[in-house]
This record gives C-alpha cells, structure tokens and sequence, in this order.
C-alpha cells in the first residue's frame, strides 16, 4: 500500500503496524519453534518479485518452507486470500505474532515500521528492491535497508551500483536474477491472461503506453511534445484503427490518467492490474519514457519505443541514457513513424536494435539468471534460512 501522508486511516495503519511489530519482537524468544522456516513478504502490493518468489514456492519449496504474504493494507489482504494466497495482516496482533517468529522477511520498497524486527531480532532481512533503474540513487534514498542482512539485484553491473552508488555494503549485495522477468524470458513465453481476466476488448495487435510518474518533478506531464491526453491519444489510436490494434494505457500506482470511452484504446493502472509481468506479455509493443518497466520488457525482445523527453530526476541517472536500447522517438512523427513501421514489421526492429539489445540484456541480467532468477533465489534462501 503507498502511503497517503495526509490520509488518517494510512496512519493508524502503521501505528498499529510499529506497535505489533514491537510486542512481536519482545516475545519472540518466547515462541515456539516452527517445524519449517516461515518466510515472510512483504511489499506495497503484492507482484513482482514477491510474486515471482511466492509462485516459485508454491511449484517446488513447500516441503521446506512456509511463506506467508504481510498486507498493510486490509482491502488488499482480503482480495489475496479470496485468492487463496496464504496471508497476514499487519492490523492483527495474532498475525503479527507469526510474522514475529519469521526465519526471514523479504520486502520491494522497504520495511515501513517493521524495523523493531529488523533491529532487535536474528530475523534475516532481504530487499528484492522494485525496478532496475534509469532513475538517479543517492545513498540517503536507501537508509531504510542498508541494515538489511541482503539486497538481491540482476546482475554484477546492479550490484556495483548498490555498492559504489547507493552505500550498501559490499558483503549485502547478491547478484541472484530478478525473478519476475523469469516468465518472459521463457522460449516460447507463456501467454498473458490478461484478457482472459477482465473484460477489456481486444483489438489484434497490443500497444503498451507506461509512462513514469513524475518522481522528482512536480507537475509533469505524462503525455509527451507539448500534446494534451486527448490529442496524444488520438494520433495513436488513429495508428491502431489503421492497423486494427489495441492501445493499453498504463498509470503508474502514484500517478492518475483520467479514462474517457474510445474504441482502440483500454486504460489499466497499476492499482487495477499490479501484474505488470503479465502485462507485458500481452504486448507487442512498448511505449515508455524513462521507467523501469523498459527494462522487463526487454527480456521479451520486442520492439520499445522511447521517448525523448526530459527526465524527471533530481540526481540524474542510474543507468544514462546510452542504456535506451531501442527506437528512440524526438518528436510525434517520429513516434508515429516508428510504431507503424514495427506494427507492420516486428523483425525490422531487431535488425535495427538487435545487437545493442542483446548487449544491454546481457549487462542487466547475465546468462546465469535468465529465466531461473525465482528458483536461484529459493536455493540461496534455503541456506539462509537454515532449511539445507
């Protein structure tokens, strides 16, 4: 859940969150030991890595684990375990007291008010971290986890910038994968179900516009070259309707795009649909600026579209902007160009953008990691927990 500061009801969330965590931890030496390691996790909402984690679990490690989901938020707890996913809630004492006799808690965007856990007890603390970034770090953005026992990234290329960069320490970073590309990087890649779960019409080919949010810059646009949302939009519906195709529009979970009726063109934000993975999957095509999901994408080697537009970082960049591995758009005409050419003819992009795709794809997510980040990650976690 992110946290509206000026929501009184997000407060009391954490209070109660901090308060439990407390008594969780004073009785922990009290409790009783658990036949199998408990591994708790724990993030805004509950996809990307924690998903890719969990699903792993659920295939192959349940005969030497227990995991569990810890949901903040208590809309978003009852709508998993409709699901049958196995979850606690941060709100309930009895279930912070399980989350108290962890072997492990694993969280995306940090601790919230965990920390009487992850200062006062042996539990192990791990950060999967929630995106390989062009966005600029400092150190200070990261003080909530540099405590943390691990942070697991990509690749070495990921793990010197933690180190060099963002002030982790050299023996906490793990170059493990990133276990939601796993699925896209599949050959054959599995198909999306995306369609088959809500009830948005499909129109051939899908075109995904996932613009970040505005991050450091107050105010931005998210609908680029001085183009309102409706002048933007119908210049690349007019490119679907050409080509009989499907514009998804993707909001960001701190961002809001207002929907209005169109025939080629499906609005999903990422509170809606948080399965960005899956997404991904449905898409021939991505649109993006300066987010991360470019680089899940390119684990799917399609062609990506980026705009040139400038980025909205107060510290500059993590990775620059020589990492745009793809069709790189100025104006509109050159983003309209661009999207017909490659809806027409997919492997003229990989003949154009082929070799520094590959190269790029290599930096980010070394050959050891592709596809089996989940299941890497699980091994490692067993040691640590002590379940081998």
């Amino acid at each position: 859940m992110k946290i509206d500061k000026t929501n009184a009801g997000h407060w009391a969330l954490l209070l109660l969150q901090g308060l439990y965590a407390s008594i969780a931890a004073l009785l922990r030496p009290f409790r009783p030991h658990r036949a199998k390691p408990l591994v708790t996790l724990y993030g805004h909402q509950f996809n990307g890595n924690l998903r890719a984690l969990y699903r792993q679990w659920q295939d192959q490690w349940q005969e030497r684990m227990e995991l569990r989901v810890l949901c903040l938020n208590p809309a978003m707890a009852d709508a998993l375990e409709a699901q049958g996913i196995q979850i606690l809630r941060c709100h309930r004492l009895p279930d912070m007291l399980i989350v108290g006799t962890s072997a492990a808690i694993i969280s995306d965007h940090g601790p919230h008010l965990l920390t009487p856990l992850l200062r006062f007890t042996s539990i192990k603390f791990v950060d999967v971290w929630h995106g390989i970034p062009f966005k600029g770090f400092v150190p200070h953005d990261f003080r909530a986890i540099h405590p943390y026992d691990e942070t697991w990234v990509s690749s070495d290329l990921l793990r010197e910038l933690c180190i060099e960069k963002f002030g982790f320490r050299a023996e906490q970073v793990l170059s493990l994968g990133y276990a939601r590309t796993d699925p896209l990087f599949r050959e054959p890649p599995p198909a999306s179900a995306y369609f088959n779960s809500t009830d948005a019409p499909a129109h051939g080919k899908v075109i995904l516009y996932a613009p970040t949010w505005q991050q450091d810059e107050r105010g931005r646009d998210l609908f680029p070259f001085n183009q309102s949302q409706a002048e933007f939009l119908d210049a690349l519906e007019g490119v679907c309707a050409k080509h009989d195709a499907t514009l998804i529009v993707r909001a960001h979970q701190n961002a809001v795009i207002a929907e209005d009726r169109r025939d080629h063109v499906i609005f999903c934000s990422q509170l809606t649909y948080p399965d960005t993975e899956d997404l991904l999957l449905a898409a021939s095509i991505l649109i993006c600026d300066w987010s991360s999901i470019a680089f899940d994408f390119l684990a799917l080697n399609r062609p990506t579209l980026f705009l040139d537009v400038p980025p909205p970082f107060r510290h500059g960049f993590s990775l620059g902007a020589d990492y745009r591995f793809g069709h790189i758009a100025t104006d509109m005409s050159l983003l309209l160009s661009g999207l017909d050419k490659y809806l027409r003819n997919p492997d003229a992009y990989l003949r154009n953008f082929g070799e520094k795709h590959q190269e790029i794809t290599t930096q980010l997510y070394e050959e050891s990691s592709i596809g089996c980040a989940a299941q890497k990650q699980l091994t490692h976690l067993s040691t640590l927990v002590g379940t081998s």
